[in-house]
C-alpha cells in the first residue's frame, strides 16, 4: 500500500512535522510506502491555472503533487489547527487539483497545542474532501502537541500507540475502497 502524506503547515518552529514524520516511520515499520509531501518545501504559489484545464502552465511542485495524489493508494493530511479551520497553505495547495482526489481514501491527523487536537477543522477537512471527490475516512487528534514531542521526537507511548490503531483504520479504509 502507498501513502501520501500531506504536510499542511509552512509555519518556522511548527510541530506537526514531528507528527507527521512518527506518522511516515511507523507506517514503514509495517511494510508500506509512503511519500512525506512537505509544504514548506515545496514552492506554490496562490491558486493559478490548475492542474486539470488548459489555462496554462502549472507549477513545477504541483506537477509533483498532481502524480504522487494519482499513485497513492490513500492519502492522510497531517495539518494543526488554525483559528478553527485548517492552515491557507494547505487549502490552497489542494485546491491546484481535482480530478487526482476522484475516489480517493483520505485520512487525517489534526494537532493542537491546546486540548482540543485540532478537532474543528476535522470538520473543514472533510467537508473539502467531500467537494474534491475524495472520500473521508479515519482521524487522529493529537493535543498539547508541544508537550508529547521533545526535539522531534515522541516522548508518550499511548500516543504512538494511537497512531500505529490509526494507520491500521487507514489500511482498512483503503482496502474497502479498492
Amino acid at each position: 500500500m502507498e501513502f501520501l502524506i500531506v504536510v499542511g503547515s509552512t509555519r518556522e518552529n511548527r510541530k506537526s512535522i514531528h507528527a507527521a514524520e512518527k506518522l511516515e516511520e511507523l507506517i514503514q515499520d509495517k511494510n508500506h510506502s509512503s511519500k512525506l509531501f512537505d509544504l514548506k518545501e515545496k514552492e506554490i504559489p496562490f491558486l493559478g491555472n490548475r492542474s486539470y484545464t488548459d489555462e496554462g502552465p502549472v507549477p513545477e511542485d504541483i506537477q509533483e503533487f498532481s502524480k504522487i495524489v494519482e499513485k497513492a493508494d490513500g492519502i492522510i493530511i497531517v495539518t494543526p489547527e488554525y483559528n478553527h479551520s485548517i492552515p491557507g497553505v494547505l487549502k490552497n495547495a489542494l485546491d491546484y487539483l481535482y480530478p487526482e482526489y476522484d475516489d480517493k481514501p483520505f485520512s487525517y491527523m489534526t494537532t493542537s497545542a491546546g486540548g482540543f487536537g485540532g478537532v474543528r477543522c476535522l470538520s473543514h477537512l472533510t467537508d473539502i474532501t467531500l467537494a474534491l471527490g475524495g472520500f473521508p475516512g479515519p482521524s487522529i487528534q493529537i493535543s498539547r502537541i508541544r508537550d508529547i514531542f521533545e526535539d522531534g521526537k515522541l516522548r508518550d507511548t499511548e500516543v504512538e500507540s494511537r497512531i500505529d490503531s490509526f494507520i491500521e483504520d487507514s489500511e482498512e479504509h483503503v482496502k474497502k475502497l479498492h
